[in-house]
């Protein structure tokens, strides 16, 4: 077949005119796909925008979960009281005198001192940490060095219960056991048997105390609380206490106050994706105009359907968010005063809750019309995986478009060389008689 260069050559016809033969051919479909592709794009990216303004006030109600629809806590303690504290919204409004008489400690043994390559023995050492179950330790014969004996023991306790280390002083290696628990609840007894490994057992005098390992003790109020931990979370309701050093005899003041600040930042930090959820909704489904272009969902019903449901659940209950200081503008964007704000959690605490709580008037339609919209199953996904197939289908149909190009292509070709070769035969009669008319009008001047 003859190439689409190689036509013309004998007859002197133009072959650019296969080019926009097959150019004005392919022009309309192309136009076609390229603005069904460009539509479908558009959609898919504004309802990814919508879907993103929206999900982000899903994790802004989510802020509003538990305590978090109630004020906080502001704790006061005085500087180097030996305890700080963190407190929730359970903890009661006032103040206790805490003192913190001794703190839990670590119990800590150490062994005798010995040179770095004595052999202490061999055998089996159990170590009670207050674990379920003691920890067994084999040492084997040739294995009984301090350094072998606090390998086999780090080892076999992986961390959990009491570690091994070895100090080593003018007189020799010794090896220091801790346990990891503090308390009286985490002191190591150990017990041996074999070769030699009496030396570690703590009901002989070998073993020296480093640290006895006593319970934290704090009195609140004129309580006296034991612990085998120095983290208390359920000394006081609502409080946690962490003591840090032992002040006895000391009493401190711990105050509790209420702090709206975290409640009033959630509260704005709602009304900021709201806001941002609904200026989405209403660019990507606003309408054009004279010289304006309508955005990739104008007159779609989905966006201004969320819209619509989300101006009418903020309408339903616009007199509570009104006595909180909330305020809706034209566009339908809210505000805060920030101001009345205070003063109605100030007087009403629970005011917030009964919106935006667990139980809350406002949370569940809002949460429930979220999902509907952006969940695994909801409207935006199901509108977006259509857009996808509707491209993927569009890129095969336009594979069988330039397939039936390229075939218009060929057949063009093909016309066009059969044109070429009869119009260069018709042009080599032409000059065959042209010739032999010359001929003959020179024989008969």
């Amino acid at each position: 077949m003859a190439t689409l260069s190689s036509i013309g050559i004998a007859s002197g016809l133009d072959h650019n005119l296969i080019s926009q033969l097959v150019a004005a051919e392919r022009a309309p479909g192309d136009a076609r796909f390229n603005r069904i592709e460009s539509t479908a794009q558009a959609q898919i990216s504004a309802f990814g925008k919508i879907s993103s303004g929206l999900s982000g006030v899903q994790s802004a109600l989510e802020k509003f979960a538990g305590d978090g629809a109630m004020p906080g806590r502001k704790v006061n303690v005085p500087e180097k009281a030996g305890f700080t504290a963190t407190a929730n919204s359970k903890a009661a409004l006032g103040s206790y005198r805490v003192s913190v008489e001794s703190l839990a400690t670590t119990h800590k043994l150490q062994s005798a001192p010995r040179a770095a390559d004595a052999q202490l023995g061999h055998g089996t050492l159990s170590i009670d940490f207050g674990g379920e179950e003691p920890l067994t330790v084999e040492i084997a014969e040739g294995k009984g060095t301090l350094s072998d004996i606090r390998d086999a023991i780090n080892k076999a306790a992986q961390g959990e219960g009491l570690t091994a280390t070895l100090v080593r002083g003018d007189e020799g290696e010794v090896l220091v056991l801790a346990a990891t628990g503090t308390g009286t609840e985490g002191r190591l007894t150990i017990s041996a048997s074999g070769d030699g490994l009496d030396a570690l057992a703590t009901t002989g005098d070998s073993m020296t105390v480093a640290d006895p390992g006593n319970d934290a003790v704090v009195i609140v109020d004129g309580l006296t609380r034991t612990s085998s931990s120095n983290h208390l979370d359920d000394l006081i309701d609502g409080v946690t206490l962490d003591l840090t050093e032992a002040k006895p005899g000391e009493p401190f003041t711990l105050e509790m106050k209420s702090d709206a600040s975290t409640l009033k930042a959630s509260m704005l930090g709602f009304i900021s994706a709201y806001n941002t959820a609904i200026g989405a909704l209403r660019t990507q489904s606003a309408a054009g105009g004279e010289d304006t272009p309508g955005a990739a969902l104008s007159g779609d019903s989905a966006p201004r359907g969320m819209t619509s449901s989300l101006r009418n659940m903020i309408s339903q209950h616009y007199g509570e968010l009104a006595k909180l200081g909330l305020k809706t503008k034209v566009d339908g964007t809210l505000s805060l005063d920030g101001a009345t704000f205070d003063a109605v959690i100030a007087k009403d605490p629970e005011a917030v809750a009964r919106l935006f709580g667990d139980e809350g008037s406002l949370r569940q339609p809002l949460k429930d019309s979220l999902k509907s919209w952006v969940g695994d199953d909801g409207l935006i996904k199901g509108r977006t995986e259509a857009l996808d197939s509707r491209l993927k289908l569009l890129e095969t149909e336009r594979e069988a478009f330039d397939r039936r190009i390229e075939r218009t292509e060929a057949n063009y070709i093909r016309q066009f060389s059969a044109l070429d070769g009869m119009v260069a035969q018709m042009n080599s009669i032409s000059s065959f008689l042209t010739q032999q008319l010359s001929t003959l009008n020179f024989q008969n001047p």
